[in-house]
C-alpha cells in the first residue's frame, strides 16, 4: 500500500471537513444514518478482512470513516467513526498501541481497521484482549487494500443511504397527507407508522382510557404497558433503553395524547423521524376531527340557550343528554359565567377562536369529571357543567380547571372575571344557577377578583349586594357609622379602624392593641369615644351584628379600612 499517499489523503480530508459546507453534510449524514460494523463487513472491500469482535461490537454504529496514523487521537474524534490505520506510529511499541486503542474506545469510535504487512506484521495479542473486553471491533486486512478506496466506497454508501432515507420519508409524508385528505380517521395513520417502522405503536389519548395498540396486544399486556407508561416506569426498564421513543400530540398549545414507538432493537434515526412526521399528522387529524365536532356543537347552541331560557321540559333535557356520545347522566349542575364574551361580536375570526378555546375547555373539564355544554348567552360565555363525579370535590375541580384554561390563553378570550353559580340538582332550575353566577360577577366588579368566585363563598356580600340594588346600603351605613366617620374626618381619630379590628377580634382588648400597635391606655381612650358615639350597648349581639354589616358595607363601597 502506498502509505505516503494515504497519509497525504488523511491530512487533506481532515482539512477538507473544516469547510462549513462539509461540516453540514457530515452532520446531516451522521444524524440520518444507521450503519453498523456488521453492515460494513458485508461490503466487497471487506470480504477478505478478519474481524475480532463480539456480537455487541458488531452492532456498533458507524457514521463516518477516518484515516489516522497519529497516536494522540482523542481530541480529533466525535464518536462513531471507523478508524483506518497502518500502525506506522505504534506498531513496535505495545504500550503506545494499547494507549492508541484505549483512546479510540474512550472517544466512542466504532472500530479500528489495521492493515497487516508493511508496518504491522501481526495482530498484537494485548490489543485483541483489550478490544474483546471493551466490546470494540478490530478488523485486520491480511492483504493490501487501498484505504482511499474504502473511504470512497463507504462515504458513497452513506450518501446513498441518506438519499434513500430522504426519499422514504418524503414517501411517508405523501401517504400521511393522502390519509388525512381521505378522512378515514386515526387508525390508518397508526397502521401506516407500524408498517413503515415495523415497530409496536401505542397511542394514549388523554380524554379517554381506551389505549390503541398497532398491532393489537392481548388485553393484559396492553393494560400492563399502559400502566407502566402512566406511572413513569417505562423508561426505567433496562430492556427498553434506546428501544422506545415518545412524542406528545399537541394542538393549540394543548396536550391531547401520547404516541409511543417501541422496537425489539435500538431505534434507528429513520424510525424516530417517521415517528415525528406521524405525530404531526395525528395532531392535524385530531385537530380536524375535534374542530368539526365542536363546530357541530356550536351550531346546536340554540338548544342550550333555550334551556337557559326555561323552554325545555325535564323529559326534553333527559332525551338530549342521552342522545350525546357518550350518553350523559343527569346529576349536579353548576354554571360558570364569564363576563362579556370576547367572541360574541359575531365575526368569523372570533367565532373560530371561540370554538378552538371551547375544544380545550371541554378536554380540560372532562379530565376532571365534568360534561361541558358551552354557549354564549346574553353576550356572556356560559359553561354548563354536568358533574359526572358527584361524590368528588366539585368546587376544587372546577377552580383547578379554570386556572388551567386561563393559562392556555394568548388573548383574553375568556375574561379573568368569572362567576360560578349555585349547584342545582333540578335541571328546570338552571336559571337559578345562572342568576347566582351573575351575582357573583356583580360583586367582583365592586370589590375585585375573588380567589374563589363561587356563589356559596359570598356570605355577607349577598346581603350587601341586595341592599345596594334596593338603594338601602348607604343609608344603613350612615345610620350606624356616620358619627364615627365624621369624627375620624375631623380629628383623624382612627376610630373606624379600631372598631373594625375590635369587633373582628371578638372584643379582645389585648389582641386589638397588639394588632393596632398601640398601648392599652390609647385603646381604652378610643373605645370610650366609640361608646360615646355609638352608645354603651354597641357590643350587644344584635347591635354588634348590625355594626359589622355596616363595616362590611363600607369596605364594599370604599375598599379596605386603613
Amino acid at each position: 500500500m502506498d502509505t505516503l499517499y494515504n497519509r497525504v489523503h488523511s491530512l487533506t480530508f481532515r482539512n477538507y471537513v473544516n469547510f462549513p459546507y462539509m461540516k453540514v453534510v457530515i452532520r446531516l449524514v451522521q444524524t440520518l444514518l444507521q450503519v453498523t460494523v456488521h453492515d460494513i463487513l458485508q461490503r466487497p472491500l471487506f470480504h477478505k478482512a478478519e474481524a475480532i469482535a463480539t456480537e455487541e461490537a458488531l452492532a456498533r454504529k458507524v457514521r463516518w470513516v477516518h484515516i489516522m496514523e497519529v497516536t494522540q487521537v482523542g481530541h480529533l474524534l466525535n464518536g462513531n467513526e471507523l478508524i483506518l490505520s497502518t500502525g506506522i506510529g505504534w506498531q513496535d511499541n505495545e504500550e503506545t498501541s494499547l494507549s492508541f486503542l484505549q483512546q479510540l474506545i474512550d472517544s466512542g469510535a466504532s472500530g479500528l481497521c489495521i492493515e497487516l504487512g508493511t508496518y504491522t506484521k501481526q495482530p498484537l495479542e494485548s490489543m485483541k484482549s483489550l478490544a474483546l473486553q471493551a466490546n470494540f471491533p478490530l478488523i485486520f486486512f491480511h492483504e493490501e487494500v487501498r484505504y482511499i478506496d474504502i473511504t470512497q466506497d463507504l462515504h458513497t454508501h452513506f450518501i446513498h443511504q441518506h438519499h434513500k432515507m430522504v426519499s422514504d420519508l418524503e414517501s411517508l409524508s405523501t401517504k400521511l397527507n393522502q390519509l388525512l385528505l381521505s378522512g378515514k380517521g386515526l387508525q390508518p395513520l397508526l397502521k401506516l407508522l407500524h408498517e413503515t417502522t415495523q415497530a409496536q405503536i401505542a397511542f394514549f389519548p388523554f380524554d379517554t382510557d381506551e389505549a390503541v395498540f398497532v398491532p393489537s396486544l392481548p388485553k393484559a399486556d396492553g393494560a400492563a404497558f399502559y400502566e407502566k407508561w402512566i406511572y413513569g416506569e417505562m423508561f426505567l426498564l433496562s430492556d427498553v433503553k434506546n428501544k422506545l421513543a415518545h412524542r406528545p400530540i399537541l394542538a393549540l398549545e394543548h396536550l391531547f395524547a401520547d404516541l409511543l414507538l417501541c422496537a425489539e432493537q435500538e431505534l434507528s434515526e429513520f424510525q424516530i423521524l417517521a415517528l415525528d412526521r406521524c405525530a404531526t399528522a395525528i395532531a392535524q387529524e385530531m385537530m380536524r376531527t375535534t374542530y368539526i365536532e365542536e363546530k357541530t356543537r356550536y351550531k346546536q347552541d340554540l338548544w342550550v340557550t333555550d334551556w337557559l331560557g326555561g323552554k325545555h321540559s325535564l323529559q326534553d333535557i333527559r332525551d338530549y343528554l342521552m342522545s350525546v356520545k357518550p350518553p350523559m347522566k343527569l346529576g349536579p349542575i353548576i354554571l360558570c359565567v364569564f363576563d362579556k364574551a370576547a367572541g360574541s361580536n359575531g365575526s368569523r375570526e372570533q367565532e373560530t377562536l371561540l370554538i378552538q378555546k371551547q375544544m380545550i375547555a371541554r378536554s380540560l373539564f372532562e379530565r376532571e369529571g365534568f360534561y361541558l355544554l358551552p354557549t354564549v348567552y346574553e353576550h356572556r360565555i356560559v359553561f354548563i357543567l354536568l358533574d359526572q363525579m358527584p361524590s368528588g370535590a366539585s368546587h376544587e375541580r372546577i377552580l383547578r380547571t379554570i386556572h388551567r384554561l386561563q393559562k392556555t390563553q394568548e388573548t383574553q378570550l375568556f375574561p379573568t372575571l368569572i362567576g360560578i353559580g349555585r349547584t342545582i340538582t333540578d335541571p328546570l332550575h338552571i336559571q337559578v344557577s345562572y342568576e347566582s353566577a351573575l351575582e357573583t360577577l356583580e360583586i367582583q366588579k365592586d370589590i375585585g377578583v375573588l380567589p374563589k368566585p363561587f356563589y356559596h363563598e359570598l356570605h355577607v356580600y349577598k346581603v350587601i349586594l341586595l341592599m345596594k340594588q334596593t338603594g338601602q346600603l348607604n343609608s344603613f351605613i350612615d345610620g350606624y357609622l356616620s358619627g364615627i366617620i365624621s369624627y375620624d374626618h375631623e380629628k383623624n381619630g382612627q376610630l373606624l379602624k379600631t372598631l373594625r379590628i375590635y369587633l373582628a377580634l371578638s372584643g379582645s382588648k389585648q389582641e386589638t392593641a397588639k394588632e393596632l400597635f398601640i398601648v392599652r391606655q390609647t385603646l381604652y381612650h378610643r373605645l370610650d369615644k366609640i361608646a360615646a358615639i355609638l352608645g354603651d350597648d354597641f357590643m350587644q349581639p344584635q347591635k354588634r351584628i348590625a355594626l359589622e354589616l355596616a363595616l362590611q358595607g363600607y369596605e364594599y363601597l370604599n375598599g379596605p379600612i386603613h
